[in-house]
């Protein structure tokens, strides 16, 4: 029986965090399968947000890449949450979002390549929307897990901000919010969890 590989156990101070503190760690080269979308988001629940203009396909790519892994490489690997990075709101009140999962470190363009062919046939379709094979060079990440309303989040990513000054760092780029529990599983909202994440730099 072949071994199932869990990157949250991998990368455990990011994806399977115990206390709501600011957590500074380096990170390795990671890769993931992102979806760019622009939409409104259905916020009137107490799950993470889910687009309604736009149907988020990335996952399926992940699923794909994770059945061909498992097929020629003997390798399986769990399906990681959802990170959103909510970039910019349009005049018309819709994100700008990037949608995106981590994948396998074995994972490469030429089997996301093939995956993407995979979910076209699936779904009859000619092309998917804006998705890419997204490598992320090795960082230094602030992160700090929210036990709350996902609403809430970037009250929690100020206050981040003001301790990373205070211990000597500053952001770097786009902050985003990992949403670590499935879309329907959110009851009730204080029970959520979120890690709020953001590359640094010392001062």
């Amino acid at each position: 029986m072949l071994k199932t590989y869990d990157y949250r156990k991998k990368y455990p101070e990011t994806y399977l965090p115990k206390k709501e503190e600011l957590v500074i760690q380096p990170l390795p080269e990671l890769k993931y399968v992102s979806q760019r979308m622009v939409t409104s988001y259905n916020m009137d629940w107490d799950g993470r947000p889910e687009p309604i203009d736009e149907r988020w396909l990335a996952w399926k790519v992940v699923n794909q890449i994770k059945q061909i892994s498992k097929v020629e490489l003997e390798y399986k690997f769990k399906l990681m949450p959802p990170e959103y990075i909510w970039h910019e709101k349009t005049t018309d009140g819709k994100w700008v979002v990037d949608q995106m999962m981590l994948v396998s470190d074995r994972a490469t363009e030429e089997m996301y390549e093939r995956a993407k062919e995979k979910v076209k046939k699936k779904l009859r379709v000619k092309d998917l929307p804006t998705i890419s094979f997204v490598k992320r060079p090795p960082t230094l990440t602030a992160q700090k897990l929210h036990v709350g309303h996902y609403k809430d989040v970037e009250k929690v990513y100020e206050t981040m901000k003001s301790e990373m000054h205070k211990r000597g760092y500053q952001p770097i780029g786009q902050w985003r919010v990992i949403y670590l529990h499935p879309a329907m599983d959110c009851y009730p909202a204080h029970n959520c969890k979120t890690v709020v994440s953001v590359d640094v730099a010392k001062n």
